[in-house]
């Protein structure tokens, strides 16, 4: 999947909130890791946030183009609150259908983090009535709020927004019909998509030697198995792809 991530503002003079942190710096902590999560899960990212406008509107319409130029899947924005210093917690903006999903899904992942759940809304933003995909505006929470800046991990954000975008909860993963065993026949690796290893971020690659291994399911792509441990010995639930010549897929 292809996803658009925009860093919000970073852009004078298009700049964001100040609070107790600036809203600059934490969306760009954010949406950093986040572009570096993607890409290590096999994804394709296009930053879309501008080097330079002339105004606040040319960086809004730099944004919306660069997602619409590339033809992305989903298009993400990252931002923080600000209101009175009381205010905390997150909210996640979509208009159409598919686009609340989305934000739903996000919004569910970063309140496991503790922070109390604004809900989803429907917000007249620029980039998400100009972008041609479905498209959300999240608000991670309030950088002028102590709970929420005592709170926040930039780390453990990117984390959870991966997650709502593409990943899959431990409770809520999809029961197979029947177990698979994976047969590796020589020495190989997993990796996060069928790219070159060698194109690939070292700490996404694991080593595997001949053996057979429980899997979840499987399906076949571009010459290779993709499979999803039925664990975290393999990283954290991603699915992985094994070379086909190496492995053999087996009912167990």
């Amino acid at each position: 999947m292809k996803f658009g991530i925009d860093i919000g503002h970073n852009c004078p003079p298009d700049t964001g909130a100040v609070g107790i942190k600036k809203e600059d710096e934490l969306t760009k902590a954010v949406g950093t890791r986040l572009m570096e999560k993607l890409k290590a899960a096999g994804h394709t990212v296009v930053d879309c946030t501008p080097n330079s406008a002339s105004g606040v509107n040319d960086s809004l319409r730099q944004r919306v183009n660069k997602a619409n130029a590339n033809n992305v899947n989903v298009f993400v924005s990252i931002h923080f609150n600000a209101a009175n210093s009381k205010a905390h917690g997150t909210e996640v903006f979509g208009i159409s259908n598919t686009s609340q999903g989305i934000a739903q899904s996000v919004l569910k992942e970063i309140v496991k983090l503790g922070f109390r759940d604004r809900g989803v809304k429907s917000g007249n933003f620029f980039v998400l009535r100009n972008t041609q995909m479905p498209a959300i505006l999240v608000e991670c929470c309030f950088c002028d709020s102590k709970i929420d800046m005592d709170l926040f991990d930039a780390e453990k954000m990117a984390e959870a927004i991966k997650d709502g975008l593409i990943g899959e909860d431990e409770e809520e993963a999809p029961k197979p019909d029947k177990n698979y065993i994976l047969e590796i026949t020589k020495p190989t690796i997993l990796k996060p998509s069928t790219e070159q290893a060698s194109d690939l971020p070292k700490d996404t690659l694991f080593d595997i030697t001949p053996g057979n291994y429980p899997i979840l399911s499987f399906l076949f792509e571009e010459q290779h198995y993709c499979v999803t441990w039925p664990d975290k010995s393999k990283g954290n639930r991603n699915k992985h792809f094994v070379f086909a010549e190496h492995c053999k897929i087996q009912e167990k």
